[in-house]
């Protein structure tokens, strides 16, 4: 990001750069930098994006349960991040997945409402719904691949990759 003062009555001026921007459970916007973090690296529960050419700058880490939305554009970066290991799973909640009847199934103490949103690798958001404990959502639209579920209350945030044969 570039700051420019002048006289103290414009502030700073703003570049847009080539961003990774997810949304998130508040629905605010995120921005990294892609060309200081230029690695995503996928895990079971996260995905962690670091550079590749610089080991001292500090990666990130996206909890799958935290954006609703992710793309890469141009954007203005997000000065800071650090709010984004906030959000963590409850240990008595978790959503599942048969494979064989292909459904996904929330399984939670809580009696809210989770929104559950079924993401491509690549990021794309492909199905949502809204669950209560103990209901399903039918994944018979997906085709055989990878995908990462994530369901949130507002409290509770809950991810999970999957694989459909």
């Amino acid at each position: 990001m570039s700051f420019v003062l002048l006289s103290g009555l414009l502030g700073r001026a703003e570049t847009r750069v080539p961003c990774f921007i997810f949304t998130g459970n508040a629905e605010k916007e995120c921005s990294i930098d892609l060309s200081k973090l230029n690695r995503i690296t996928f895990g079971d529960n996260s995905m962690v994006i670091s550079s590749s050419t610089d080991e001292s700058v500090e990666s990130v880490e996206l909890l799958y349960s935290l954006y609703h939305h992710l793309e890469i554009g141009d954007a203005i970066p997000t000065v800071d991040i650090s709010s984004v290991n906030e959000i963590s799973a409850d240990s008595t909640s978790q959503i599942c997945v048969d494979a064989d009847s292909k459904l996904l199934y929330l399984q939670t103490t809580s009696d809210a409402k989770f929104y559950v949103g079924i993401f491509s690798v690549n990021g794309n958001l492909l199905l949502t719904s809204a669950l209560y404990s103990g209901d399903a959502v039918s994944l018979d639209g997906l085709s055989p691949g990878v995908y990462v579920a994530v369901a949130s209350d507002n409290k509770i945030s809950l991810s999970l990759k999957f694989k459909l044969n």
